[in-house]
C-alpha cells in the first residue's frame, strides 16, 4: 500500500515538473505579450533543470530584449521586465538565472537586469 503512494507521489512530481517546464505559446500569461518564445524555450534553463540554456533560450531571449529595448520610451523594457517580474515567480523561474540569462546568452542590454527581476 506505502508503495503505491510513493509511486503516485513521485508521479505528480515528474508530471508537474514536466507541465511547468513544456509552457506552450498560447499558455503564456498576457502580461508577457510577444515574449511566449523566451518563456517556452528557457523555461528548463530558468526553472533549473538545465546547467545551461540552449542556443534557442539564447535566441528567443536576444529576439525579445531587442524588441523590447527598441519600443519608444522605455515601454517595452517595462513590459518584459513586468513579465518576468509577475510571471516568473509563478512559472518557478529561479531569480538569480533570470538576472544571468543575457550575461550568460552573452546579449548586451541597455538596461540593469538585476532592477529588471528584482524592482527597485
Amino acid at each position: 500500500m506505502g508503495e503505491k503512494k510513493v509511486l503516485g507521489f513521485v508521479m505528480f512530481v515528474m508530471a508537474y515538473g514536466f507541465t511547468v517546464t513544456t509552457l506552450s505559446y498560447s499558455q503564456a500569461p498576457a502580461t508577457c505579450n510577444g515574449d511566449e518564445k523566451l518563456l517556452s524555450l528557457c523555461g528548463e534553463y530558468l526553472v533549473n533543470n538545465k546547467p545551461n540554456p540552449s542556443s534557442d533560450c539564447c535566441n528567443a531571449a536576444s529576439d525579445a530584449f531587442k524588441r523590447a529595448m527598441a519600443i519608444p520610451h522605455g515601454q517595452g523594457i517595462r513590459d518584459i521586465c513586468n513579465c518576468l517580474r509577475v510571471e516568473g515567480p509563478n512559472l518557478n523561474f529561479h531569480q538569480d538565472r533570470l538576472v544571468s540569462l543575457p550575461d550568460v546568452c552573452h546579449i548586451k542590454l541597455s538596461f540593469s537586469m538585476q532592477l529588471c527581476v528584482f524592482g527597485s
